[in-house]
């Protein structure tokens, strides 16, 4: 079982690619060892630091009497590479 869900490719996660700064979707109960192994893995890179974090999801009312669901929470790694090292993943390029 893979740790890395997906990367996460928006705006807001772009502008830090430049500078070695990577988002992923990781599975709730990844610890950073395991996120770093992984990525080290997948794109043979070298991970030198990683901020983890739980994206707070508030309840969904549900029922007539909007009743408080649970909603399911999302855990995110930003993960920072050596120097002169990127994920050609991240790597957009303007076609003309």
């Amino acid at each position: 079982m893979t740790t890395i869900i997906r990367p996460v490719i928006t705006e807001k996660s772009m502008l830090p690619a430049g500078r070695g700064l990577y988002t992923f979707e990781v599975l709730l109960g990844a610890t950073k060892s395991q996120v770093k192994q992984a990525i080290n893995v997948a794109f043979n890179v070298r991970v030198t630091s990683i901020n983890a974090l739980r994206r707070h999801v508030p309840g969904k009312g549900t029922g007539s009497k909007r009743l408080m669901g649970n909603a399911s929470q999302q855990k995110y790694a930003t993960v920072r590479l050596s120097k002169g090292q990127s994920i050609d993943l991240f790597d957009l390029k303007e076609s003309k």
